[in-house]
C-alpha cells in the first residue's frame, strides 16, 4: 500500500487526516449501535420478567443464611388446593423457602397478603409483610 501513496508531505497529510476522520466517524457510530443494541436487550429483559414469571428451585438443606433481595418477592404455592399449609409470600432469597416458588412483583405480593381470595401468608422468618408496610392480623 505505501507504494501508491504520494511522495510529498501535504497530499499525506490531507490522506492522513481523512482516514482519523473516517475511523473518528465509524467509532461514533459503532458506539451509538452498541448503545442501541444495549438498550434493546434490556427492554427485552424486562419485558420478558414480567411475562413470564421467574421459578426458583428450593434451597439444599444444610447450614442456611438468608441474603434477601430487598424489592424482590416470591409467592411459595400451597402443596395442593385442599392441604391445610397455606402459600407463602417472601422476600427473595429467603431461606425458609422449602417448594418451587416464582417470582411476582410487590403489588402481587401486596394482593397476596390482604386478598382473601388467595390465603396467602406472610412468612415469619424473612417478614415480607413488614417490608411492605402491611399488617397482617
Amino acid at each position: 500500500m505505501s507504494e501508491m501513496l504520494p511522495p510529498d508531505p501535504a497530499r499525506l497529510r490531507v490522506i492522513l487526516a481523512h482516514l482519523d476522520k473516517q475511523m473518528a466517524d465509524h467509532e461514533t457510530i459503532g458506539i451509538y449501535l452498541r448503545l442501541q443494541r444495549d438498550a434493546v436487550q434490556a427492554a427485552i429483559a424486562k419485558a420478558e420478567m414480567q411475562r413470564e414469571p421467574r421459578v426458583v428451585q428450593a434451597p439444599q438443606q444444610g447450614p442456611r443464611r438468608m441474603k434477601l433481595r430487598p424489592g424482590t418477592y416470591m409467592l411459595e404455592p400451597k402443596i395442593r388446593p385442599d392441604h391445610p399449609r397455606p402459600a407463602y409470600i417472601h422476600i427473595g432469597g429467603c431461606s425458609a423457602i422449602e417448594r418451587l416458588a416464582s417470582e411476582c412483583t410487590i403489588r402481587q405480593a401486596e394482593l397476596a397478603l390482604t386478598q382473601d381470595a388467595v390465603e396467602a401468608q406472610a412468612c415469619p422468618a424473612c417478614r415480607p409483610d413488614m417490608a411492605l408496610g402491611i399488617e397482617v392480623a
